[in-house]
């Protein structure tokens, strides 16, 4: 696999802790970075495809969410209600 030199701006202070925790987990910063960065592509893969098959065959109900998360080994997270306007 070919990587790319990159440039990101973040804040002091995260750049700070993700470096820690990198080198506490015996890992140079750049793979903890590229690592979260495989992870936050794969959750906006999964919502894509979510999007797509909920346009194609509705949308999940929540007992239907609840047993995908406890097939997946995963805890279930409801989405978050909206507020109705008082």
């Amino acid at each position: 696999m070919s990587t790319d030199r990159v440039t990101i701006s973040i804040s002091s202070e995260l750049r700070v802790a993700a470096q820690r925790a990198a080198e506490h987990a015996g890992l140079p910063f750049s793979t903890a970075v590229a690592e979260a960065l495989t992870v936050w592509t794969q959750g906006r893969l999964v919502d894509q495809w979510l999007d797509e098959h909920q346009a194609e065959f509705g949308t999940f109900t929540e007992d239907e969410l609840e047993a995908i998360a406890a097939n997946s080994g995963v805890p279930y997270v409801p989405p978050k209600r909206r507020r109705s306007a008082a």
